[in-house]
């Protein structure tokens, strides 16, 4: 009994999943935004609750920030939504184009299908 109690613990936790989001092109979770950055060159770094881990953001914030660059046709609009998320405490959802975290787009209350 002993062992089959400490082998379904020990399953539990292999299932238990990880707060933080690898990165990799699709939709993040419905998250937090937690942090924002106006780097030197224009461009937006954000970070997430639950994080993001493994990004290469702009201006070497880490790898959990992922960046809207300066160049994006939506940056103003993706910042607005940002800070309206940030200061209200809604959650967002960001479609990251490739495994750097660039975002490409966003959602505003939730993840991108509810």
């Amino acid at each position: 009994m002993k062992t089959y109690v400490k082998n379904m613990l020990l399953f539990s936790l292999i299932l238990t999943p990880v707060i933080s989001q690898a990165a990799e092109a699709g939709w993040t979770v419905s998250s937090k935004v937690v942090k924002l950055v106006v780097t030197q060159n224009g461009g937006i770094n954000v970070r997430l609750s639950p994080e993001l881990s493994g990004c290469t953001s702009q201006s070497g914030y880490g790898a959990k920030y992922a960046s809207i660059y300066h160049t994006h046709p939506g940056i103003k609009a993706i910042h607005a939504n940002l800070l309206a998320a940030y200061m209200s405490n809604k959650d967002v959802s960001l479609w990251l184009k490739d495994a750097n975290c660039t975002v490409g787009e966003m959602t505003l209350g939730g993840t991108h299908s509810s």
